[in-house]
């Protein structure tokens, strides 16, 4: 990959993001948090430990794991992200920066998590190995990504809504972005100097009581405030027709799947 492509995937993410960041929390973050008590669990996250949150966005991931009463700090690369975390949770640590340049000194943390983030990457390569350069000796990284693409019924049905009336284009995305195998994650452990990777698949529902959550990241996400409106009522029509199988009694249940990995320094 070209450098050139590198500052589009970055700008393209911190643009994306940046726009989802006043709605993130009730919006994305909802689906999101469905991954982090397992990560929590796997890196044995409690209070006696220090813990660097990659990608923290507006915060939601970051306030979970303080629940364990960890000492822990949440980094994103989005200023605006990180102004909206401290606004809503001012007891935690929070600082803008970009996981290819982690603001902690060598051997410093004990845990690294990122949720959901690792495939956003325009360098995987370089976040793996500053992984490995601020965790403790035995210290453990803990990731989630998405898994296949057709397992994501939320996004297939506003992606299916979305091509009824509008082109579907390419967009700049990291080079993990739908990647589920083993080898591939396991090569950046190893190359970055991480042991024991471990990578497993898990099933996850996102519940809502109304569609909010889903319609409002998705329009954040895409950008549709721009289209006209007429056409976004038609997207907006479609999809909630198409959200009607997930639909139980009051409640919608959208089954996704998400990929785990895990891995230690030497």
């Amino acid at each position: 990959m070209e450098h050139s492509n590198y500052n589009a995937i970055r700008e393209y993410e911190l643009d994306t993001w940046t726009r989802c960041s006043s709605s993130y929390n009730e919006t994305w973050a909802t689906l999101t948090n469905e991954t982090l008590p397992l990560l929590i669990d796997k890196t044995n996250t409690n209070n006696n430990i220090s813990v660097l949150d990659i990608g923290c966005g507006a915060g939601n991931s970051t306030k979970m794991i303080s629940e364990t009463r960890a000492d822990v700090i949440g980094i994103d690369f989005s200023e605006k992200m990180i102004n909206v975390a401290k606004n809503v949770y001012p007891n935690i640590t929070f600082k803008q920066s970009d996981a290819e340049n982690i603001p902690l000194e060598d051997n410093s943390t004990d845990v690294v998590i990122a949720n959901f983030v690792v495939h956003h990457f325009a360098e995987p390569s370089k976040v793996f190995k500053e992984i490995n350069r601020v965790l403790k000796s035995n210290g453990k990284f803990a990731f989630a990504v998405w898994g296949a693409n057709e397992e994501q019924s939320s996004l297939g049905a506003f992606f299916q809504a979305f091509a009824k009336h509008h082109e579907l284009t390419e967009l700049p995305h990291g080079p993990l972005f739908g990647i589920t195998d083993f080898e591939t994650y396991n090569n950046l452990a190893k190359n970055a100097d991480l042991k024991n990777f471990k990578l497993e698949k898990l099933n996850t529902n996102w519940k809502m009581n109304s569609l909010d959550p889903l319609i409002n990241g998705c329009w954040d996400w895409g950008n549709l405030h721009l289209f006209p409106e007429d056409k976004q009522k038609s997207i907006k029509t479609d999809l909630i027709k198409n959200c009607e199988p997930f639909k139980k009694e009051n409640q919608y249940s959208f089954p996704h799947s998400a990929i785990i990995g895990f891995a230690e320094k030497k």
